[in-house]
């Protein structure tokens, strides 16, 4: 019971926080943020995955774990699994897409103005990574493969247990094209990204006063933070479940916590913009909430300082 009660404390944090979190990040790009570019329309799709996510699959996961909803041969559970899986997949292509597409904005400039930053090129871009996502998470559902009980038996998740002769084929697929083929492309993309900016820079400094109207800096920095952060939080998942496969024993205790670490890619998207991006941390000290909470600091602060000086000045009367 303490077990349970730890396990959907975890969850209702999480929910709570992602819930608050991703909901800020989309009121502050639709509303406060005039014109809206390419990496901000890839922020918000992302805020809005987590959004679903959160409400279908982490509050289906504590109706699971209070037995509300059956796990085996349930709709529920295996919708919930296909969302997590789509969304998880094709957040990570969507980081993928945007740091290519800054690759492509600093390497061809003109390019990028004249066709990359159109409507129907950004639609184009998030459509690939949803459609990339979404078929992935199908194939179970269409025979290669099958949704089953995750090795804790505490959610529906893909076939660990190999129960499908097939299963194993699309394993070591979804492993080569859902996580080793974006970690090499994000390297790739990044590593240019930072030559690029490198180059700039030395670009800059001999001639000052061009103008090179690319966000460069800010967003590799922000890029780069949210690709170890989603990949730190899924590599523990990932490698105790393939060696599951290989029929290495692993206690279910350990593979319970490593399912928790990987949800916390609910709440990434938004932290690593709240604490990270400075430009949305200049709209959220515009909010009311944030405008209260960062008053009460400062008179806090100022009772504190009023405090220490008044002790200094009573020791040295004294």
């Amino acid at each position: 019971m303490v077990l349970v009660a730890l396990y959907t404390t975890y969850i209702v944090v999480l929910i709570t926080l992602s819930m608050s979190l991703n909901l800020i990040i989309c009121y502050v790009i639709i509303r406060k943020i005039k014109a809206i570019e390419i990496p901000h329309l890839f922020i918000l799709s992302i805020s809005i995955s987590d959004i679903v996510h959160t409400v279908v699959g982490l509050v289906s996961e504590v109706c699971v774990l209070h037995k509300v909803t059956s796990l085996k041969n349930s709709y529920v559970s295996v919708g919930a699994s296909f969302l997590t899986y789509s969304i998880s997949v094709s957040n990570i292509m969507q980081i993928v897409m945007i740091s290519a597409i800054r690759v492509v904005a600093l390497k061809r400039p003109m390019f990028y103005f004249e066709n990359c930053d159109k409507v129907k090129y950004k639609m184009a871009s998030l459509c690939c990574c949803y459609f990339y996502g979404i078929l992935w998470a199908s194939f179970p559902l269409l025979g290669w493969s099958k949704y089953e009980e995750d090795l804790d038996k505490k959610r529906c998740s893909l076939d660990w247990n190999l129960t499908k002769s097939n299963t194993f084929s699309y394993l070591m697929f979804a492993f080569i094209f859902c996580y080793k083929l974006p970690t090499t492309l994000l390297i790739w993309a990044l590593r240019v990204k930072h030559q690029t900016v490198d180059e700039h820079r030395r670009f800059r400094e001999n001639r000052p006063n061009e103008q090179i109207e690319i966000l460069e800096k800010a967003y590799l920095k922000v890029l780069l933070c949210s690709a170890i952060a989603y990949f730190v939080v899924w590599t523990p998942y990932s490698v105790v479940s393939l060696l599951s496969i290989f029929k290495v024993k692993i206690p279910s205790i350990i593979f319970t916590f490593c399912a928790l670490f990987a949800k916390l890619s609910a709440v990434l998207n938004a932290l690593v913009n709240c604490y990270i991006n400075k430009s949305f941390q200049a709209h959220l000290h515009d909010l009311r909430i944030f405008q209260c909470f960062l008053k009460g600091k400062r008179i806090e602060h100022k009772n504190i300082s009023w405090a220490e000086e008044t002790q200094v000045a009573e020791t040295g009367l004294t």
